[in-house]
């Protein structure tokens, strides 16, 4: 029997976006909406969050299978790339893991004000300018 993994999607995992049909596939099921503790920055082609700090990140909570979590795993470029932690939700207490770089964040990155990356994405036309202008995704396969 597989097991599941309760997940925190906080950028391009989330519904509507790029990266989305990765998450999609291996989908146990939808938890809805949520946010965690850290902050969100913007790296180009791709967000990260730090744990550190006081701000709020919004992103959708799923719970997925054991090869989710390996398609994840290597999408996100884990443990090279992004750390994987366990999160607890602010408002409803649900746990689940979120990619994060927490202390690895670059300098100058700039911050994600309101912590929700795809409000913020209504700042520029498309997701696609911001890709070829920064590349693509650490582990994208």
């Amino acid at each position: 029997m597989s097991a599941h993994h309760v997940m925190f999607a906080y950028g391009t995992l989330r519904e509507g976006q790029f990266n989305c049909p990765v998450m999609e596939s291996h989908l146990a099921r939808a938890l809805g909406e949520g946010c965690i503790r850290g902050e969100l920055y913007n790296l180009g082609a791709f967000p990260a969050v730090s744990l550190d700090g006081d701000g709020v990140v919004v992103g959708e909570w799923a719970e997925v299978t054991d090869n989710g979590l390996a398609a994840l795993d290597r999408l996100e470029g884990y443990p090279e790339y992004y750390d994987r932690s366990i999160v607890q939700d602010v408002n409803s207490g649900l746990e689940g893991w979120v990619y994060h770089m927490t202390g690895r964040i670059p300098a100058g990155a700039p911050l994600i004000t309101g912590g929700d990356l795809v409000l913020s994405y209504s700042h520029v036309s498309t997701v696609g300018l911001l890709m070829s202008s920064h590349g693509t995704w650490p582990g994208l396969y």
